[in-house]
């Protein structure tokens, strides 16, 4: 008799586990799919940020930040302004219809990062040259003495003619201030 009990007593307990195994899966797949997930996906991220820009519109607050860049020096002048009336009350298509150059960043009320390519050079180079050397050559360089010059042509005058003191002169870079100081330069390292 004892023997039946017990099964009976286990298929009670089988019964008992089978409905607890139950409820938790029931719960698992309510949890899961009933509460928010604390990990959204990228994309949804991405959708609720770009749903975010285009419900942002600028305002006198708004810092616009702008940003050329200049291809053939890839230099980078960074402008910081407040935006004028025209501006103000634009959404980021509106700012994109006014600014069709122009590839605009990120865009919030508190502020609108844009950049413009430039193809040429930013005004320290354009406005600026000197004569240096290069590969054993007197070279004429956009820009200041130093690391970031360009090359704008280099002359057929070799430094193995130079005297001592030009090549000196030559390698800490004489600035040129126009172009007849240039050609006076260049036609006195000839001479030598």
């Amino acid at each position: 008799m004892s023997i039946i009990s017990n099964l009976r007593s286990s298929k009670q307990l089988y019964k008992l586990l089978g409905v607890l195994v139950a409820l938790f899966c029931i719960g698992y797949y309510w949890y899961t799919t009933q509460l928010p997930n604390p990990n959204p996906n990228i994309d949804s991220i991405e959708q609720k940020v770009i749903k975010n820009e285009s419900e942002s519109k600028i305002s006198q607050d708004t810092v616009i930040v702008q940003k050329m860049i200049y291809i053939q020096c890839n230099d980078i002048e960074t402008y910081k302004t407040k935006p004028g009336m025209n501006l103000i009350g634009l959404t980021r298509a509106q700012l994109q219809n006014v600014y069709p150059d122009w590839i605009i960043d990120s865009f919030s009320a508190r502020e609108v990062v844009m950049h413009h390519n430039v193809n040429g050079l930013c005004r320290e180079h354009a406005n600026s040259t000197y004569i240096g050397i290069k590969d054993g050559f007197v070279t004429i360089f956009y820009g200041k003495p130093g690391k970031n010059a360009i090359v704008k042509e280099i002359t057929n005058i070799s430094i193995d003619q130079l005297m001592p003191q030009d090549i000196k002169d030559l390698r800490k870079g004489i600035v040129i201030e126009n172009r007849e100081k240039l050609l006076r330069t260049l036609e006195g390292l000839q001479s030598r």
